[in-house]
């Protein structure tokens, strides 16, 4: 039924019914009360082989996001008939894109989700920036980086499968539409601008494959990653990428790639650098950051936590 909308009609749905509900965010938080009160019941009871879903997740946190999320994004007829026509349509949709982001940090980085001590947060490849949206509330600094990598067609490059620092995409921006007219000025027209200048995120535009960013070393408390990394480079130089994540943070790095697409399961070119990233994060020591937390999420061994520990 969603997919028949267009993004505007989206985004005005939205705007009717907060969070998705009749009741609005009363209801949610009702819904979310409820679902904790019976999931680990009907789990015993049923004790399927699934995985937590997202309300879930939260309703065993008990602690669901406020209610200031809930209002839709506030966005352009131009833009919502421009280039957001380009963002999927679940992205349209503020809390969900929240509820998503929530329910990662609850489990990943809940030192950050308290009032209190004010770190300086950078996230790559932030997309809707629901994730800086959520840490900027807890009070802290924050700023994101993106770029539109995964590029195909004319360039005959595929970010996915390149060399760090192989093949410059800035280069191919023209051709696919991406930059904004100004050949002097290669500020790239980024297809979330609109979403991210309407909730006043500050987002970076360079190209994550690319080595070494525009950032001084330790320029950040924190620096996160969340399924992007695959989209860089080919996974034999995932290493050299959170090698340059420790470079710029001073305390924590976070890493969660998305699971590995099924069609890449057989190719051994693929699959070998593959897990041999897994086996190099576990034992990862450089610059006194070492691995505190190597997760499986979504049935893959998925995340990957470094804590600087030592000098």
């Amino acid at each position: 039924m969603m997919a028949r909308r267009t993004h505007k009609e989206i985004v005005e749905w939205e705007r009717a019914f907060p969070t998705g509900r009749r009741g609005g965010y009363p209801a949610f938080v009702e819904d979310i009360r409820k679902l904790r009160d019976s999931y680990y019941a009907e789990f015993l009871k049923d004790k399927s082989p699934r995985l937590a879903t997202i309300d879930e997740v939260i309703a065993a946190f008990g602690k669901p996001p406020p209610e200031e999320f809930s209002e839709a994004y506030d966005l352009s007829d131009e833009d919502l008939e421009g280039r957001l026509k380009h963002v999927q349509r679940k992205y349209m949709l503020r809390f969900k894109n929240i509820r998503r982001s929530w329910a990662m940090l609850l489990q990943y980085m809940p030192e950050l989700m308290l009032q209190g001590r004010k770190r300086n947060v950078l996230e790559m490849s932030t997309a809707h920036g629901a994730t800086l949206e959520i840490l900027r509330y807890f009070g802290h600094e924050v700023r994101g980086n993106d770029f539109p990598n995964f590029l195909t067609g004319k360039t005959g490059v595929d970010s996915r499968f390149r060399g760090v620092n192989e093949h410059d995409l800035t280069r191919f921006t023209d051709d696919h539409g991406l930059n904004d007219g100004d050949q002097d000025n290669h500020e790239l027209d980024w297809i979330y601008r609109p979403i991210t200048e309407s909730i006043g995120l500050e987002v970076d535009l360079f190209d994550g494959g690319h080595l070494p960013y525009p950032y001084e070393d330790k320029s950040f408390d924190f620096v996160c990653c969340m399924d992007a990394i695959e989209h860089y480079c080919h996974p034999k130089d995932w290493l050299e990428i959170v090698n340059e994540f420790v470079r710029i943070s001073r305390e924590s790095v976070l890493i969660i790639t998305n699971p590995v697409q099924g069609h890449l399961v057989d190719d051994e070119s693929y699959m070998k650098p593959f897990y041999k990233f897994h086996q190099d994060m576990q034992s990862y020591s450089r610059d006194g950051f070492g691995c505190v937390l190597a997760g499986v999420h979504r049935n893959q061994l998925t995340v990957f936590k470094l804590l600087k520990t030592g000098t």
